[in-house]
């Protein structure tokens, strides 16, 4: 095509500016892709444009919308070629009636044929066409161009024009799932969502993509997990307001979903409390915070398990009340020690009113204990009015059981109702009860009364050593049998007394023995020796 600067011939390239714009060194972006956390995908474009100083300079974008290497590569690499072919532009003006946006002409000159040109492309035109037919004879309209034209060796990559879409602030929504599903997650803790402006919505998990939900902590399988579950409405925020991007910040109550305890009247309640899946029940944790009233309940609807790899240290300021409905076991791998400033009370066979229930068995030798252990006090000389006091409790069958009060309160902490209304409230004050009742249930500090229903054995291996300050009493309703392998010896201080009804063997620390009954029979099947200084017989 004909250039003739200021040429007003048809057909002719009159006008040629060439313009020249800078280039960057470098196109560079990154963005974040969660499935990567250890490497942020980006790359880095250098340009084909060669300018000093280019390369130190660099053109970055966050985020680039790309999520690998590879796209992040074809991102900069395009959007350095579009950048690249904005510098070299060429603005022109014609009278032309054959050149097109998109068509690739080369300009020559006549008058300086030394002057060469490179193929260029049309890649903007305007036309202007002018009818001045009612101003003159002459029946052509006037025709005129303007153009921007690159040359064709330049890949003619266009800039992105069109604007990100962008959601400004955050979204209501509503957790979503197939039928039948409480709970929906994917291996990244991500949910289904519909939202209420989607007039098509199914609702059933395939109206959104998997979305991320914020947690309050996260770690390398260590933090919090708290998945929303179907129903529940949730807000979402878009990150860097990228409406593919949403992102779960929160759960919201509303009427079809309240909060767990009624507000304001329980507002200084911190509730952390589950729902059974598919199924009735909760687990839970809630902090009472109400002066006075301070409280932490832990409810578990089936187990709790507890894994301590060294130290489990605990103190209780006042009572503990523990209520265990079946069985218990305890192992220690080293030594157990127990230590109680009061009293200790312990039954076996029964629990509450059955406890007390088990006395009547031996209903009728409390009072006979009780009567030996007075008389045992009073031989030795010591024990004063606290083993009277002891004695007396003792032979009404009353050592170590609770009050009427105290079995109202056990109730409470045994077969109370759901602690789901009141965090535990009830229980607590149950279990408070029984304590301040445990408290009256001994006349004086140091007794330990043991209860057994039926049977007690006690299996030793080597030794057993008993010690007794003052007195000791055993009283058998029945039999007593003893049988000892080898060797058995007694030792009595002062005085070794054995009746049986009308007989009575007595032996005193001076060696004087008296033997006293009815009638004696002696039988020896061998030798029968009497030796004595003198011997008396009447």
């Amino acid at each position: 095509m004909r250039l003739a600067q200021g040429s007003s011939d048809r057909n002719h390239i009159n006008e040629w500016a060439r313009r020249f714009s800078y280039v960057p060194g470098q196109r560079a972006g990154a963005d974040w892709n969660f499935e990567t956390p250890r490497m942020v995908p980006g790359n880095a474009t250098p340009s084909l444009v060669q300018m000093p100083e280019a390369m130190k300079r660099k053109l970055y974008e966050y985020s680039s919308r790309i999520a690998t290497v590879a796209e992040a590569e074809r991102a900069q690499k395009l959007r350095m070629q579009a950048v690249e072919a904005d510098h070299d532009r060429v603005f022109g003006n014609s009278t032309s009636r054959v050149i097109e946006v998109g068509r690739r002409f080369t300009p020559y000159e006549v008058a300086h044929p030394e002057h060469a040109y490179e193929e260029h492309v049309i890649v903007a035109m305007r036309q202007t066409v002018v009818d001045r037919s009612y101003e003159t004879n002459s029946n052509d309209p006037e025709y005129v161009n303007s153009f921007e034209a690159v040359p064709s060796r330049v890949p003619m990559t266009p800039h992105r024009q069109t604007k990100r879409p962008r959601i400004e602030g955050t979204q209501v929504a509503i957790v979503a799932g197939p039928p039948g599903e409480e709970i929906h997650p994917d291996k990244y803790g991500r949910i289904k969502l519909w939202f209420p402006w989607d007039r098509k919505a199914k609702k059933d998990g395939s109206d959104t993509c998997w979305v991320r939900v914020a947690q309050s902590w996260g770690g390398g399988s260590w933090g919090a997990q708290v998945i929303p579950r179907i129903g529940m409405e949730v807000m979402v925020a878009f990150i860097d307001g990228d409406p593919d991007r949403p992102l779960v910040v929160g759960v919201v109550p509303n009427p079809a979903n309240p909060v767990p305890y009624d507000l304001p009247a329980n507002k200084t309640r911190m509730v952390l409390r589950s729902n059974t899946h598919k199924g009735q029940g909760f687990n839970e944790i809630t902090f009472e915070d109400e002066a006075g009233r301070e409280n932490q309940f832990f409810h578990a609807q089936k187990d709790q398990t507890t894994r301590v790899l060294n130290d489990r240290t605990k103190r209780i300021d006042r009572h503990e009340i523990a209520s265990i409905g079946a069985n218990r076991a305890v192992e220690v791998g080293g030594n157990q020690k127990h230590e109680i400033g009061g009293s200790m009370n312990t039954v076996v066979g029964g629990t509450g009113p059955m406890a007390m229930a088990l006395m009547g068995a031996v209903q009728g030798l409390s009072g006979h204990t009780a009567g030996l252990l007075s008389q045992a006090g009073q031989i030795a000389g010591g024990g004063g009015p606290a083993l009277a006091a002891f004695a007396g409790t003792l032979a009404s069958s009353a050592l170590g059981f609770l009050d009427a009060g105290g079995l109202g309160s056990r109730e409470g902490v045994v077969a109370d109702a759901s602690p789901r209304a009141d965090a535990g409230t009830a229980l607590a004050g149950s279990g408070t009860g029984v304590g301040d009742a445990a408290s009256g249930l001994f006349p004086l500090p140091g007794i330990m009364n043991t209860i057994v229903g039926s049977f007690k054995s006690d299996t030793i291996g080597v030794a057993r050593a008993e010690q007794i300050g003052v007195s000791k009493v055993t009283n058998v309703g029945q039999t007593s049998l003893e049988s000892v392998g080898k060797f058995k010896k007694i030792a009595v201080g002062e005085e070794f007394v054995i009746e049986c009804g009308d007989s009575k063997f007595i032996m005193k620390a001076n060696g004087e023995v008296i033997i006293l009954g009815k009638t004696f029979n002696f039988v020896a099947t061998d030798h029968f020796q009497m030796r004595g200084k003198p011997i008396d017989m009447n």
